[in-house]
């Protein structure tokens, strides 16, 4: 007989600590950068909790039922994107977003249209994976500073760059065999000479 704590209350803490992981593993962040830059790591934890909250927001609410809105957010700026069959659901999901704490900026890019089919949102995962095999795999870009969403074949890019890796990124999203449009989304740093 086992001791100790039951089986399912275990499973239940396994499922939702893979939870949180998946949405960890949007951004590669080596060990010694999480500990040299705890900053990066608050910034994420707010960004993964806006999220968290614009998901819900939108899925509990059965307005929202037949539409695919997707949320994504990088240094607590939302994009929306996918497909709403009403206006008034695209105007509605930015207002829920807009209420939700520590919310800096929307970015409502959902189309008025029906929602996209089951193949083409496989195939938006699979691009999304690519173009960010791409940026990982380069020397030109920080991987860890640029958020990939695609839907319906358009790719957008978040993040924060610098002007000449922000161009590297679009690139490498535009060559990306699949990929019909690339949107950017991005704050712009400068090096200051010191």
């Amino acid at each position: 007989m086992r001791t100790g704590i039951p089986f399912a209350i275990r499973m239940i803490f396994f499922l939702i600590v893979a939870s949180f992981l998946q949405g960890c593993a949007d951004v590669a962040i080596t060990g010694a950068q999480a500990v040299y830059n705890h900053h990066s790591i608050q910034k994420n934890l707010n960004d993964q909790y806006i999220n968290f909250q614009a998901f819900n927001a939108l899925n509990k609410d059965p307005r929202f039922k037949s539409a695919n809105i997707s949320v994504a957010t990088f240094n607590r700026e939302v994009l929306l994107a996918g497909q709403a069959p009403k206006r008034w659901q695209r105007m509605e999901a930015e207002r829920l977003i807009k209420k939700i704490p520590d919310v800096k900026r929307v970015y409502n890019l959902v189309s008025v249209s029906m929602p996209s089919s089951t193949l083409k949102r496989i195939s938006d995962t699979w691009l999304t994976a690519k173009v960010k095999a791409k940026l990982i795999a380069s020397n030109d870009v920080d991987a860890t500073q640029i958020k990939v969403v695609t839907e319906n074949g358009t790719v957008f890019l978040m993040g924060t760059l610098l002007p000449s890796q922000a161009e590297a990124a679009v690139d490498m999203a535009r060559t990306t065999e699949g990929v019909e449009r690339v949107v950017k989304i991005f704050t712009y740093m400068r090096l200051s000479k010191t």
